[in-house]
């Protein structure tokens, strides 16, 4: 879509991006409920399912720099309707993603400006979530250079900052003598049991580590991404693996946070070291602002990603008017068309009564749909890579058979956690376990209708012209 004009992403700005873009600290506090044994379920999440992945898209990145990303890579592996599907489900998974992630923005703003009752008020922090949204959303469509300009701001202070604070005052804790409020001991670490809980809290561990694929989307918008590719998955990578496992640690030792409490955890975090130390500040209200413009700086690159994909795969098969591009060469109306789907599910979300609540199924329903064009990528990496032998691989897995035990492992993970998503936890109602059912099945009959559609349009239009 991009001219080589716009190829401006060098290594540094492709892994601030990344960074900004994968890494959640609100995953921190989640995994701090499971007790000491997050630390091992953080190594066998990023074992089975982070570290193979990012191998398999830093191979298929370096290897069809194409723009679009996994559409790209499904189309070349399986042709237009995979591509298709795979697009449409990952574009429509964020109808459920981002009001999650709008929802933690209005927590983040409550104790940015020391007004923690706005979390209460339900459709107030609807409305400022919907503002918020709004306004990054017309700004995203200026274009990739505006969603590096956002997160070039947003790592550094959103990030960065709480990351110091988070790691310095648990390891002022454990090192000063303050006693743990978690117990760390070899017993407590290991699992006592894996029951299905335990297993379903593992798949939502892997969905903290998702996101890598979107690199693939701007590849056409990274200098030399056959060497760009490579170094910036891997500093992406060892950064996010540390915060999360040491993260957990200093949280735990901090504050012993409840299942109920995942949505203001950081923040009772952050109540506790302002006690504890006697600080002259508010450190919630340090960590909000940081928060508040971590996740708007990450959010233009969240809403533009999935838009573009979709329109890579769906040009020659979605009704021009939603193919429409604007004067920067962004897909305009798709992308105003999933800021609306988006604004309609947030406004349903308002009658969620606790925010936790809502957060919790949002986060279910965009697990499920996001794991499933993960689905088409490893199958459509096995393929290429068995089935083409010509084209050059600047980075690969050398050995086949190890190729094949990475995309197993992968594949494993992702499957797996599909199917946990779909198995109804303890005490779940009908109506917050049906939309878990219903929404894929209903958005894979909406994708399989248009583009039933828009290739009845084509050969109509080809037969014509003959």
């Amino acid at each position: 879509m991009n001219s080589p004009s716009t190829k401006k992403l060098g290594v540094l700005g492709l892994s601030i991006i990344s960074v900004n873009t994968i890494l959640g600290l609100k995953n921190i506090p989640y995994a701090a409920t499971v007790g000491p044994s997050a630390i091992l379920f953080w190594v066998i999440a990023a074992l089975l399912y982070f570290i193979p992945l990012s191998l398999i898209i830093a191979e298929l990145a370096t290897s069809y720099p194409e723009q679009g990303g996994v559409s790209a890579w499904v189309n070349r592996a399986f042709g237009q309707r995979a591509s298709f599907l795979s697009s449409w489900f990952y574009w429509v998974a964020n109808f459920t993603y981002y009001p999650s992630l709008l929802l933690g923005i209005t927590v983040n703003i409550s104790y940015a400006i020391n007004q923690p009752m706005i979390i209460e008020n339900t459709w107030l922090r609807t409305i400022i979530a919907l503002t918020i949204f709004w306004i990054v959303t017309l700004l995203t469509l200026r274009g990739t250079k505006m969603s590096e300009k956002l997160a070039a701001i947003g790592t550094p202070i959103g990030l960065v900052v709480p990351v110091i604070l988070i790691f310095g005052f648990g390891a002022y804790s454990i090192f000063s003598g303050n006693p743990s409020a978690t117990e760390f001991t070899a017993k407590t670490i290991t699992p006592n049991s894996l029951s299905l809980d335990t297993i379903m809290f593992l798949s939502t561990l892997m969905f903290a580590f998702a996101g890598m694929e979107m690199l693939g989307t701007i590849a056409g918008d990274v200098k030399n991404p056959q060497k760009t590719f490579p170094k910036a998955i891997g500093i992406t990578s060892a950064i996010i693996a540390v915060v999360y496992i040491l993260g957990t640690i200093a949280f735990q030792f901090v504050v012993n946070i409840k299942p109920d409490q995942t949505a203001t955890a950081l923040y009772l975090f952050a109540d506790k070291a302002t006690a504890d130390f006697h600080l002259p500040f508010q450190l919630s209200q340090v960590l909000g602002i940081c928060f508040v413009i971590s996740i708007v700086g990450a959010l233009s690159f969240l809403i533009l990603n999935p838009s573009v994909m979709f329109y890579e795969s769906g040009k020659n098969v979605l009704p021009k008017m939603l193919t429409k591009t604007n004067k920067a060469n962004m897909p305009s109306n798709l992308i105003l068309w999933q800021s609306a789907g988006v604004s309609v599910i947030l406004l349903f979300s308002g009658f969620i009564p606790t925010i936790s609540s809502a957060l919790n199924m949002l986060t279910f329903m965009a697990t499920l749909a996001f794991f499933i064009p993960y689905v088409y990528l490893i199958l459509a990496y096995i393929k290429l890579r068995r089935t083409d032998k010509t084209t050059i691989r600047p980075f690969k897995i050398k050995s086949i058979i190890m190729a094949n035990v990475v995309a197993g492992a992968a594949l494993f993970s992702v499957i797996g956690t599909i199917a946990l998503t779909l198995i109804p936890a303890p005490h779940t109602t009908i109506s917050e376990y049906a939309p878990l059912v219903v929404g894929p099945i209903l958005f894979a009959g909406l994708g399989l209708w248009f583009y039933q559609l828009g290739t009845k349009e084509t050969r109509t239009q080809l037969k014509k012209a003959s």
